[in-house]
């Protein structure tokens, strides 16, 4: 065996109570033979140094020998002489030590180095401990040297040795425990901010040092990870974060891999994440990039040898033998076949055909097979697959027709049945004129059932999912919500590792970006159910998918209990939307239109304006320094500088006062909207309904007249304990009486007031799985539409709503939605941004009136470049159009003045339009061109996410746009005409800038 650093920690540390062997050193034998051996500290053989001391030991805290070795600070030590061991070998150390408070030592064994351990203290200074590290003995005499490295450590009372199997060989396979490589070691790579930091002792970090500060542009590579042969590897991260926080991790040259890993206890936790990787024979770098936000701080990774993924699932048989024809029927363009053992049902657009022998069906367009092997799936005490069943079932009698949100069609069941079990339904909705259908699944049984996994689509084969096309083909990784700078993720196809950290939420696309052609799947129903979307391929094409209500997660629901499980006689599934497009594009907005077919936009009443909402957000200038005198600056500023200059919606504009409006008194409040409104402005104030920032769970409930107290209204789990705070507040139950009594309390004083916006923040907390204080809200999405609902019938209408952190579905409750998290105006968040509108796009218009790319800040763009950049990216967002920036600042003033009165560029923000992205394989990046069509005319975005220089080219025929030799284009920003040459425009950019042009094709 070699040794790297010399002493390995074992992740072990167990307090003892009560009295050791009562002799100065000993050897013993375990019932298993193992030799043991124990050294007492205060022995004479030992060395002591400096301030180090034999002391008598309290008979409270039970040494061994009634005595220890104390004082051992300010350039003190205790070595251990004479520890004689029968043969050489690593060694298992059990340190029994007092210590009051966290203090640390430094220990040297023969003539080795010297490694850190930072111990945590005891439960106080007459209690003993035990700390456990891994040591090499030589045969024989040995020394051990305890060091103060001049700081505190602990006082000793004894060591106790046992022959281990410790240390790794980074030459030997690494298979069942791990090779250990430090973060801090120097033969890795740190770049930007990221550096080696000191451990507090509690926080018991391997070595004693981790790597911090991984923020705004840094990276840590792992350096010289060595791998015995190419094949699969688990890799521990072991990490500290006090809040949730996302990396991206690359091995070698291959494709970053993004990860959101959960918050620990606190900022003095260390957490384990665990992922896979696929490391090449020799030598393998490992880095851990921030992607321009903020990662957690890295301890140390260990690499164990893995076993490969489990077998590909085999092949599925010849579905569509279904027999002889026995009857058929139409309505309309949709026709039904029943055949002898199956049925094919068809539109024109696709044909479904049903196997009721195997119980397996398969999807096609335009002639060619999509999925095959498609079957249903439920978890009750055993899981149940449709295609196990004895019996699968279909009737030409039971056909119904349907007419709906998304047209004219049927309705067409499959029963599954078998004796002992509930009967499992397929239910398709076949329509007119679609190129989608809609799957769901219906279990009945005389007795109740409950489940929180049911799944109306399951494919498991190979080559289940083959969408035709191979070019550059993706899947699409959708976040829950937009908290945490959560980030969506074009995912190659052809990754079978880790994929329960790409489970995508409600939707994905599986496409090739080369054709553009794909299929997209995703639930147009969000009334009881989170949806999720697991898969796994290889060879460009799918072998597993699963599409299934009762998603659940630390990081992308955010949730810390399984989901709720729906319970009755009869459970339905979400329902599943099912198409393939020759554009994925057009595939997830007309995804997003058949949503809102099921639940429409909240619509505009009581004269709240249907335009783009323009105006000012405070938070990005005042954050928590809010005032009433800031806010009547802002409104005089405005009126003086920019309504009048283009920066307005038809006269409209609004001043919304964020977080911290509180800070106002009453009457400051009912001024500020007088001010506002007599300046020819709107008000908008913020609130966030679902949310307790406190710890007093005594605290009455605002608007409840001492009827509850927070105690009563927050959330909990099932045995009663409150959910973990989650962005620093508990999450509070949206069904509790309490709870919806403060939302009237504050909303009806908004609306008295004047205010005629609000902006409803932290809404993903009222989705969180816990025990609702009403039982039929059986589910997190069961108790967050019951409190969205609330909400809009307390505002009546008067309001625009605009929800901020806020599960992208349901979507009936705001007419905007933040498309992203927050925006500080800097440019690695504008390109942060831009990737949530990069595969988010579709939201637009169709689930909600208007997509919100967060306020503009301009004066921390860092240069005019940057702020005018941070302009183009909410121009085309949608958009909610608001600018952030301080108008006491000088700086800021002028940038507001340059960049907020373009005409030209906030007549295109006012279309509400949200741009496409040309392309769509960024991986968890941002598209860098985006194009919008109006009419005739064509709108184009290109832009520069780096520091540097650089030359873009659009294309034309890519983009979309026709190339004539009449084709002008007009950079909005200048008035300048830019040269077409060969159908391409190519564009000069400096570091951080970005241009909008106006195409005119004629």
């Amino acid at each position: 065996m070699k040794f790297g650093r010399g002493l390995i920690v074992i992740l072990a540390l167990v307090l003892l109570f009560g009295a050791a062997m009562n002799v100065p050193n000993a050897q013993a034998e375990d019932q298993a033979g193992a030799v043991s051996y124990s050294f007492e500290a205060e022995a004479a053989g030992n060395l002591l140094s400096g301030k180090a001391e034999i002391k008598n030991c309290e008979a409270a805290v039970g040494c061994s020998g009634n005595q220890l070795v104390g004082s051992l600070w300010g350039g003190s030590a205790l070595q251990f002489n004479g520890v004689n061991v029968a043969a050489a070998g690593v060694y298992t150390m059990t340190v029994h030590y007092i210590s009051g408070d966290p203090r640390s030592f430094a220990v040297l064994v023969n003539d080795g180095t010297s490694d850190r351990y930072d111990l945590p203290k005891t439960a106080d200074w007459s209690t003993r401990g035990s700390y456990e590290i891994e040591i090499p003995l030589k045969e024989g005499n040995n020394t051990i040297r305890f060091d103060d490295e001049s700081g505190y450590s602990p006082d000793i009372d004894k060591i106790d040795l046992r022959l281990s199997d410790g240390g790794t060989d980074p030459g030997e396979p690494p298979v069942g425990s791990g090779q250990v490589y430090e973060a801090e070691a120097p033969s890795n790579q740190l770049t930007g901010n990221a550096a080696v930091r000191a451990c507090k002792a509690e926080t018991a970090c391997s070595e004693g040092k981790k790597v911090g500060d991984i923020w705004g542009g840094s990276t840590l590579q792992f350096n010289q990870i060595n791998a015995p042969s190419e094949g699969n590897y688990t890799l521990k991260i072991s990490y500290i974060s006090g809040d949730p926080r996302a990396v991206s991790i690359k091995v070698n040259g291959g494709e970053p891999e993004a990860y959101s890993l959960p918050q620990t206890a606190n900022w003095d936790t260390t957490g384990l994440y665990t992922i896979e990787a696929r490391l090449q024979a020799g030598s393998n770098t490992i880095l851990f990039d921030d992607n321009g936000g903020w990662s957690p701080d890295i301890d140390k990774i260990e690499v164990i040898g893995s076993e490969a993924p489990g077998e590909e699932p085999g092949e599925v048989g010849e579905i569509g033998n279904i027999g002889a024809k026995i009857d058929s029927a139409k309505y309309g363009p949709i026709k039904v076949e029943e055949h002898k053992s199956g049925l094919i049902l068809s539109n024109g657009e696709y044909k479904l055909t049903y196997n009721t022998k195997s119980g397996l069906a398969a999807y096609e367009w335009n002639g060619k097979t999509i999925a095959n092997g498609v079957y249903s799936s439920i978890m009750l005490d055993k899981q149940l697959d449709s295609k196990s069943y004895a019996e699968h079932l279909f009737a030409m009698k039971k056909i119904e027709k349907i007419k709906d949100g998304h047209g004219k069609g049927i309705r067409v069941t499959i029963e599954n049945k078998q004796a002992g079990l509930p009967t499992m339904k397929q239910i398709y909705h076949i329509y007119e004129n679609l190129p989608y259908f809609l799957v769901s699944q219906q279990v009945v049984s005389d007795s109740a059932l409950s489940t929180n996994d049911i799944a109306p689509l399951v494919v498991s084969n190979k080559g289940g999912i083959d969408i035709g096309s191979y070019s550059d083909n993706r899947v699409l990784v959708a976040p829950f919500d937009n908290d945490a700078w959560s980030r969506y993720q074009s995912r190659t196809i052809n990754t079978s590792l880790n994929n329960n950290n790409y489970v995508s939420s409600e939707l994905t696309a599986i496409y090739d970006n080369t054709s553009r052609s794909g299929l997209i799947i995703g639930s147009v129903t969000h009334d009881n159910w989170k949806t999720g979307i697991f898969w796994s391929g290889s060879d460009d094409r799918l072998n597993k998918l699963k599409v299934y209500g009762g998603f659940s997660s630390s990081t992308s629901t955010h949730d810390t209990i399984p989901h709720g499980k729906v319970t009755g006689t009869t459970i339905t599934s979400p329902q599943i939307l099912v198409g393939y497009y020759g554009d994925y594009r057009e595939g997830l907005e007309s995804f997003g239109e058949a949503n809102a077919a099921v639940a429409a936009p909240l619509e505009f009443d009581h004269g709240v304006p249907k335009g783009v909402p323009v105006g000012w957000n405070s938070w990005g200038a005042y954050e928590s320094d809010l005032s009433y005198d800031k806010v009547v600056a802002v409104s005089d500023f405005f009126k003086a500088n920019l309504q009048k200059s283009s920066f307005a919606n038809k006269g409209d504009v609004y001043i919304n006062m964020d977080s911290y409006w509180d800070n106002l008194t009453e009457q400051q409040l009912k001024q500020a909207v007088k001010v506002i409104n007599k300046n020819g402005q709107k008000a908008g104030i913020y609130y966030g309904p679902f949310v307790y920032w406190g710890d007093n769970m005594d605290q009455p409930v605002e608007g409840t007249n001492g009827k509850y107290t927070y105690g009563e209204i927050i959330l909990r789990d099932q045995s009663g304990n409150p959910l973990p705070k989650v962005d620093g507040a508990y999450a509070i139950d949206p069904t509790h009486p309490g709870s919806k009594q403060r939302i009237e309390y504050y909303f009806n004083r908004f609306i008295d007031y004047g205010f005629t916006y609000i902006k409803i923040d932290f809404l993903s907390h009222g989705s969180f799985e816990g025990k609702h204080f009403d039982p039929k809200a059986q589910t997190g999405i069961q108790a967050y539409n019951q409190g969205m609902a609330h909400i809009n019938k307390v505002l009546g209408g008067k309001m625009f709503i605009s929800a901020s952190i806020a599960p992208l579905f349901p979507s009936q409750y705001a007419h905007a939605r933040r498309i992203s998290c927050d925006v500080d105006g800097t440019l690695s968040k504008t390109e942060y941004q831009l990737n949530n509108l990069t595969y988010g796009f579709w939201q637009n218009g169709t689930i909600y009136p208007y997509t919100d790319p967060d306020y503009m800040t301009l004066v921390k763009g860092g240069s005019f470049d940057a702020a005018q950049t941070r302009v183009n990216s909410a121009v085309i967002s949608g958009t909610v159009f608001m600018n952030s920036d301080d108008v006491n600042n000088p700086a800021a003033q002028e940038l507001m003045k340059k960049l907020l009165t373009n005409k030209q560029v906030n007549e295109v923000a006012l279309k509400g339009k949200a741009f496409r992205p040309i392309e769509g394989n960024t991986g968890t990046g941002a598209a860098d061109m985006f194009v919008m069509k109006d009419g005739a005319d064509y709108y184009v975005a290109v832009f520069n996410y780096t520091n540097e220089p650089a030359t873009k080219t659009l294309d034309f025929k890519r983009a979309g746009i026709p190339a004539t030799s009449k084709t002008k284009a007009t950079d909005l920003w200048t008035n300048k005409a830019s040269d077409i040459t060969a159908g391409q425009l190519k564009v000069e950019l400096n570091g951080a800038q970005s241009k909008l042009f106006k195409i005119k094709a004629k």
